[in-house]
């Protein structure tokens, strides 16, 4: 999945029920390996410029002061990839880069301790409920997310937001709030202006539906940055559940499926989990395709509501009458009692009056009848434009979607290594479908290493600082 999803330097990754670290040791290495990399690169760009074509015919004076200068360049360049080195290109991946919660105290811990072992990152891993803003974790804060969320879990309807959720270190959210801004800000009002509110406000499909992987998909979708991508292992269900339809929608309405691939029931059965399992790869709509979209969306209104026009004036224009008729007959009512009273005073045949009422009673039951009925159609009518709107919009904005099923993921039903693992061979083809469809703008930071007064390659500028040189 992190291979799919290829993190480049200098994108935010997270895992919001990131458990004992797994995706974000594997984010953080598949990084790390992409920097050591391009300093291996430099390396050997630099030398073959030092040394230069006619390295071997010159003096042995120059050659060792060239050496020394190489071996300065090198010894600047290493220093990119000590994490404990401020502003160096690990230090930024480690310190700046890789985030995560887990609901789970233990687990907290655990994958600290793993971030640690394999190269650190773990200062931005937290206890902390993953549905919930924390520290550096909050909307549209993350270029990758990478996840596998609890399956099968329900959110209690009655869980509420308490001032335990609040965080309350001051010094703290003056550091936040220098590091993020006005959106750090903006990020602990989800706690703060909802105290005894329910979680599940907090979030659109909270209404339809309360699993966890259902709840997990949305707040993965409002941390992700605009055009942000993310990779989630999900239950099929989730795909093709009739129930979870509403859900579906929604996220079609807001992101782009980039890939969806079915992986065997065995990847799992050794760690005890029996659901069938699919990887699914979003992307979160830029801001033109966010409007593309709601052009469709409206152009799709517009030509369903279009063919159905005449019904639906026909049944408004019912109502309103049974409106203006509810009206009158209550003013006829009135008038009709206070004359019987008058009548009565006067001690005169109440009959005629009495029959005028019960008529105009009647006419009433019959109109409230009557636009009781209209609304009905109306609601099934509308309900209709709404089902026949989807595919309308799925034709206007279309794009494929990439589909595997992978009948050997390399593990099998006991854990062990299976020698049939396909999964290599769908990245590589991924990789390059997502080539040649462009499927997202890498946003990898280009360094171009110069020398320093005193000789040595330590600093770098990025791409932009090179173009103006």
């Amino acid at each position: 999945m992190t291979e799919i999803l290829d993190p480049e330097e200098g994108e935010v990754i997270c895992d919001p029920t990131c458990g004992s670290g797994g995706f974000l040791i594997k984010a953080f290495e598949y990084v790390r390996e992409k920097i050591e990399t391009d300093i291996r690169k430099h390396k050997d760009k630099l030398r073959s410029e030092m040394e230069g074509a006619d390295y071997d015919s010159k003096s042995e004076d120059k050659q060792i002061e060239i050496s020394q200068s190489i071996d300065e360049m090198q010894t600047a360049l290493n220093t990119e990839l000590d994490t404990s080195i401020v502003g160096s290109r690990m230090y930024q991946l480690s310190r700046n880069c890789i985030y995560g919660t887990d609901a789970n105290p233990r687990m907290a811990r655990t994958s600290k301790m793993n971030m640690i072992m394999h190269g650190d990152g773990h200062g931005g891993v937290h206890h902390h409920d993953g549905l919930l803003n924390v520290n550096g974790i909050f909307e549209e804060r993350f270029d990758v997310i990478l996840t596998n969320p609890p399956f099968g879990q329900n959110v209690d309807r009655n869980q509420i937001i308490s001032v335990a959720d609040k965080f309350t270190d001051e010094d703290m959210k003056k550091k936040y709030r220098t590091q993020y801004g006005k959106a750090y800000d903006e990020a602990l009002k989800q706690v703060d202006d909802h105290i005894g509110k329910s979680l599940l406000s907090l979030y659109d499909l909270g209404s339809t539906s309360t699993l966890t992987e259902v709840l997990f998909m949305e707040r993965c979708l409002r941390l992700l940055k605009k055009g942000g991508r993310m990779g989630m292992v999900l239950p099929e269900g989730v795909l093709n559940n009739k129930n979870l339809q509403a859900v579906r929608e929604y996220f079609e309405g807001k992101a782009k499926l980039i890939l969806i691939c079915s992986i065997p029931q065995d990847v799992f059965i050794a760690a005890g989990a029996t659901v069938k399992p699919s990887l699914v790869f979003m992307r979160k709509f830029t801001d033109a395709e966010e409007k593309t979209y709601a052009e469709c969306k409206q152009k799709a209104i517009n030509e369903v509501t279009a063919l159905h026009q005449a019904e639906l004036d026909a049944l408004n224009s019912t109502i309103e009458m049974c409106d203006s008729l509810t009206n009158s007959l209550k003013d006829d009512l009135k008038d009709a009692k206070n004359r019987l009273l008058n009548v009565k005073k006067a001690k005169n045949d109440t009959s005629a009056i009495e029959t005028e009422i019960t008529d105009i009673q009647q006419k009433q039951k019959d109109n409230k009848n009557n636009k009781k009925n209209a609304e009905k159609e109306l609601a099934t009518l509308q309900k209709l434009i709404s089902e026949e709107i989807k595919p309308v919009i799925k034709k206007f904005f279309d794009y494929d979607i990439p589909i595997a099923k992978i009948e050997d993921a390399g593990i099998t039903t006991t854990g062990a290594k299976s020698d049939g693992n396909q999964l290599p061979t769908l990245v590589e083809e991924y990789r390059e479908y997502n080539k040649l469809h462009s499927l997202w703008i890498s946003s990898t930071i280009q360094y171009s290493y110069k020398p320093n007064p005193t000789g040595c390659y330590s600093s770098y500028i990025d791409a932009a600082e090179v173009r103006k040189l």
